[in-house]
C-alpha cells in the first residue's frame, strides 16, 4: 500500500495485464503509481507533474518508449527504467544512449523489478556534489560532465556512474562485475553485457576528443582502466 510519502512512479505500457501487475507490486512496495497505455499520454502526463521514477516500455502506440524517453531526458534526470521484449544489442544500446538508467527485458518477475526500481532510487538519492580528479581529467557527478583541457563532455547516468568508477583507481584495473554492480547494484549475465554497450558508448565519446582519445582501455576478460596523461601520452608518441 502507498504511504502519504510514497514516492510517484510512472508507468507506461500498453498491455494492460502487465501494466496492471507491475503497479500492484510497486503499490505493495510502497510507491504511487500512474499507469498509462501509450506513449503519447505518457509525454502529457511527465510534461504534467512530476515524477521520481518512469517505467517504459518500448512498443506503444502514440510515441513508443525511445521517443518517451528521450523527452523525459531532456526535461531532467528523472531516473527511467525501460522494459521490452525486444533483446536485440541495438535496442539497448539505444535505451542507453537516450538516457535510460537500466534496461529490463521481458519476461520478468515483479520481485526483480521492484528490487532494480530501490536500487536505481539509492543510486539516485546517493547522488552529491562529487568532483573526482585524475590527472587533467575532473568529472563533476552531479553535473554529469567530464573536463580535460578545453573539452567538456556530458554524459548520460551511467556513463557517469563507470567514470567515476574507473577515475577513482586510475591505471588499475576495475572488474567488469564491480562495474556491472556499481551501475545497477547486481552483475549478472544481463547487466555485464549492458556494461559493453554503455562503455561501447562512452569510448565513442571519448575517443572523438583529442584531449581524452585512448584514455578508456579494454582488458580482455577482466575489464577496464583509466589511463594516466602520461600513459595516454607515451601511446601517441609512440604510434
Amino acid at each position: 500500500m502507498a504511504h502519504d510519502d510514497a514516492k510517484p512512479v510512472l508507468v507506461a505500457d500498453d498491455d494492460a495485464e502487465l501494466l496492471a501487475l507491475i503497479g500492484f507490486a510497486l503499490r505493495h512496495a510502497g510507491f504511487d503509481v500512474v499507469g498509462v497505455g501509450n506513449g503519447a499520454l505518457a509525454i502529457e502526463t511527465l510534461e504534467r507533474s512530476s515524477f521520481a521514477l518512469a517505467i517504459l516500455d518500448i512498443n506503444m502506440p502514440g510515441a513508443d518508449g525511445f521517443a518517451v524517453c528521450e523527452r523525459l531526458r531532456a526535461r531532467g534526470p528523472t531516473p527511467v527504467i525501460v522494459l521490452s521484449a525486444r533483446r536485440e544489442e541495438s535496442d539497448i544500446l539505444r535505451a542507453l544512449e537516450l538516457g535510460a538508467d537500466d534496461y529490463v527485458v521481458k519476461p520478468f518477475s515483479p520481485r526483480t523489478l521492484i528490487a532494480r526500481v530501490h536500487a536505481l532510487l539509492r543510486r539516485t538519492q546517493a547522488a552529491e556534489r562529487t568532483i573526482v580528479t585524475a590527472g587533467a581529467t575532473t568529472l563533476d557527478v552531479e553535473q554529469r560532465s567530464l573536463r580535460a583541457a578545453e573539452v567538456r563532455l556530458p554524459l548520460t547516468p551511467l556513463e557517469t556512474v563507470v567514470l567515476r568508477a574507473l577515475l577513482r583507481a586510475p591505471g588499475r584495473v576495475v572488474s567488469n562485475e564491480r562495474l556491472a554492480a556499481e551501475a545497477w547494484g547486481r552483475a549478472g549475465a544481463d547487466e555485464r553485457h549492458a556494461l559493453k554497450q554503455v562503455v561501447y558508448r562512452l569510448r565513442r565519446k571519448l575517443d572523438a576528443q583529442p584531449a581524452l582519445a585512448g584514455a578508456l582501455e579494454t582488458t580482455r576478460g577482466a575489464g577496464y582502466r583509466w589511463l594516466g596523461d602520461d600513459a595516454r601520452a607515451g601511446a601517441r608518441s609512440d604510434a
